[in-house]
């Protein structure tokens, strides 16, 4: 028998640990199509670490472009499922599924209520570089499948991911974040376990703050923060290394419209600088959204 799964993630990787800034996501209709996306498991043969969070990134990655993208209600489960296994019911599930073999493929099935299979996607990659361009194909194939159910693309001017082998560090990085927030530290108390664990979670946080640095867009900004805080609220010793890749992104943004702008009230004051979290809140209170001075009271609490 199954065991029971967790809930599904109804909101992106980073909005809880963010102390849920709700003016950043599009509010979603009553009555709007209800998308699951989970990844199953297809070929174990050579699935490393980096394939792992591939395979689990993806349809988190997938449930958050459809959010960003459309008029649809998706919601994405932490775990993989076995291709027979039966899910929660939703009018449509999308189960990703990933094969390094020669290079990593990558098959989408869509299936509806009754689990019966209404299309496939299939893509092959042989690289990063191919990989990423694979990746970033597969939101616009999905809706181009859904679309007969009522969901319909919209247009976000916020909402952009990076390009090539960036996306595929940024599809890993959604499940390497929620693994952050399973816990930094391994119930063991042998030393050495604690400071492998301690080196993994380093390891993450440096290659998701490096692809923030690297690129405008504020998405991978929004997920490397949220890993970051993730951290943070489970005590991790490691996040206060992380200053001066989280400093890089944070003096950059300078706009208060910009999401960056927003999160560096709150990721200041995880590193104790008090005066540049209230300069920024300052800017935003005068703002005339209400969710955001809601999302500023939650911020005020953070030490």
């Amino acid at each position: 028998m199954m065991a029971p799964l967790a809930p599904p993630l109804d909101q992106p990787v980073w909005y809880e640990p963010l102390r849920a800034p709700s003016w950043l996501v599009p509010r979603v209709r009553d009555g709007a199509t209800e998308i699951l996306f989970c990844a199953e498991t297809w070929d174990e043969t050579g699935v490393d670490a980096a394939g792992t969070d591939l395979r689990l990134g993806l349809p988190l990655f997938l449930a958050e472009a459809t959010r960003f993208s459309t008029n649809a209600r998706p919601a994405a489960l932490r775990e993989a499922v076995e291709p027979t296994d039966l899910l929660p019911e939703a009018p449509l599930t999308v189960r990703c599924a990933v094969a390094p073999e020669a290079g990593p493929a990558i098959r989408v099935r869509v299936l509806d209520p009754l689990g019966t299979i209404v299309a496939e996607i299939a893509r092959e990659a042989h690289d990063e570089a191919t990989l990423g361009a694979a990746l970033e194909s597969l939101p616009h194939a999905v809706v181009e499948v859904v679309a007969s159910n009522g969901v319909r693309p919209i247009w976000n001017s916020l909402y952009g991911f990076p390009a090539g082998g960036g996306l595929v560090s940024y599809v890993r990085g959604q499940r390497a974040s929620v693994r952050l927030g399973e816990g930094v530290l391994p119930d063991s108390a042998d030393a050495d376990a604690t400071t492998e664990r301690r080196a993994s979670v380093k390891a993450v946080l440096e290659a998701l703050g490096s692809l923030a640095t690297s690129t405008s867009e504020p998405f991978p900004a929004l997920l490397f923060f949220g890993a970051l805080l993730a951290a943070h609220d489970a005590g991790s010793p490691v996040v206060g290394e992380l200053r001066l890749l989280t400093n890089a992104r944070c003096t950059a943004a300078t706009d208060p419209l910009d999401p960056v702008f927003a999160m560096t009230a709150l990721v200041a004051r995880v590193f104790g600088d008090l005066q540049l979290s209230e300069r920024r809140m300052s800017v935003l209170r005068s703002g005339d959204d209400a969710s955001v001075k809601r999302w500023l009271s939650r911020v005020q609490a953070v030490t």
